[in-house]
């Protein structure tokens, strides 16, 4: 063989190398491989690996370089994500209202100023497929469900952000609750959640970290949801299905004392204002009825145009106001099952219920602002009550509605 051949097919060689080394190098300096893990076990990448790109200032930007959907914050509907999100949790700061999100997709969390442009990433920590999130403790840590490689099995972790000395990098720990998880609910540092098992449900409390954990429920049944009204109460409500009666208990978080709310009400469906004494109560037979219930009169208000407890949310400012988001179509008897699983969507407008009066009015019309049909679902209020931050359930997007323009 001549001297050429043999210079040249060692030249590829050598480069075929060179490159496959850099190609490593970079990949390691990018976050692409790690081999860290959590206490709890599971792989997560850290700080600064596998995110994307951004801007100097943190923004996320599109595979074209560009920030990722620019909306205008001085607007009073805004978009405030690009991409899917599992759950938000919103915190006021003497600057203004700040709203955390983690993505659906990725698991990365990050954080809004609802009064400036300012978007930054608080973590690239990577939990796969995140469906559902739940936040707390001042949107200091959250309760974040994945499904595992099957598609079947759930998986429920608190995440605990932790800030460290630099105003930009946070570290995230997990740590990995119950298997077997059927609901749950936070209230400040607390959790509440419901562990199904084959002779029915076992409720717990605990704070993020699993410490303080606490049996507050035992009962055969199994198909609850579950909302943590104030720091001594949990309401436990069956799941509705139209027609079918249903049931609401108050449990108490300290003792366990459990006290009958609502039953016998077919299709049930109900939220409590934060003091334990009133409820936004949905019946669905035929026709689908909203009502105010009293507790201590046990008396019932109609409230109309109805909609699902699920679209509200209470004001703590002015008791007798709630905010709703209302289907422009008339809901039926089946309309909130279908709706859980999907079949059914709607386009909402946001009404403000004022129940001493018993006058409902339309605030905004989503859909003519936003550009697109909007299907309201975990709508939270800021501290202030200035922002109503809600989610799209047609695409997951993140929204924010500012009820003082």
């Amino acid at each position: 063989m001549s001297k050429k051949p043999l210079i040249i097919i060692i030249s590829t060689a050598l480069g075929i190398l060179l490159v496959g080394l850099l190609g490593y190098y970079f990949l390691i300096q990018d976050g692409g491989i790690s081999s860290e893990k959590d206490p709890t076990g599971k792989n997560f990448f850290p700080l600064g690996g596998d995110g994307g790109p951004t801007t100097p200032g943190g923004e996320p930007t599109t595979p074209g370089g560009g920030p990722a959907k620019p909306t205008n914050f001085t607007q009073k509907l805004r978009q405030l994500s690009a991409e899917p999100v599992a759950g938000a949790g919103v915190l006021d700061v003497k600057a203004g209202t700040l709203v955390r999100y983690i993505e659906k997709a990725t698991g990365h969390i990050f954080e809004v100023e609802l009064f400036s442009p300012n978007r930054s990433r608080v973590s690239n920590t990577t939990i796969p497929v995140v469906y559902d999130a739940v936040w707390g403790n001042k949107n200091g840590a959250l309760v974040a469900r994945y499904l595992k490689e099957d598609n079947q099995t759930i998986d429920t972790y608190s995440l605990i952000i932790k800030a460290t000395s630099t105003t930009t990098d946070n570290t995230i720990s997990g740590i990995a609750f119950p298997s077997g998880i059927s609901d749950l609910s936070v209230f400040g540092d607390s959790v509440f959640y419901l562990v199904r098992g084959e002779s029915g449900s076992t409720g717990y409390t605990s704070n993020f970290s699993q410490g303080n954990r606490k049996q507050v429920w035992l009962s055969p049944i199994n198909e609850l949801l579950s909302q943590y009204v104030n720091q001594r109460t949990v309401a436990l409500t069956t799941k509705p299905a139209s027609g079918v009666p249903g049931f609401m208990y108050f449990v108490d978080t300290g003792n366990g004392n459990v006290k009958k709310v609502l039953g016998n009400v077919p299709g049930l469906s109900a939220l409590s204002n934060d003091l334990g004494t009133q409820l936004v109560v949905l019946k669905q037979s035929t026709n689908a009825l909203m009502s105010l219930y009293d507790i201590k009169s046990n008396t019932y208000s109609a409230l109309t145009p109805a909609t699902f407890p699920e679209k509200c949310v209470w004001s703590k400012k002015d008791r007798d106001v709630v905010y709703c988001a209302v289907p422009r179509s008339s809901i039926g008897g089946g309309s909130l099952t279908a709706w859980y699983q999907g079949y059914a969507s709607f386009t909402d407008d946001i009404w403000q219920y004022n129940l001493k009066n018993n006058i409902a009015v339309v605030i905004e019309n989503l859909s003519e602002n936003a550009g697109q049909s909007i299907d309201v679902e975990k709508p939270l209020l800021s501290e202030n009550e200035q922002y109503l931050i809600f989610m799209n359930k047609i695409d997951n997007t993140l929204w924010s509605l500012d009820l003082t323009k």
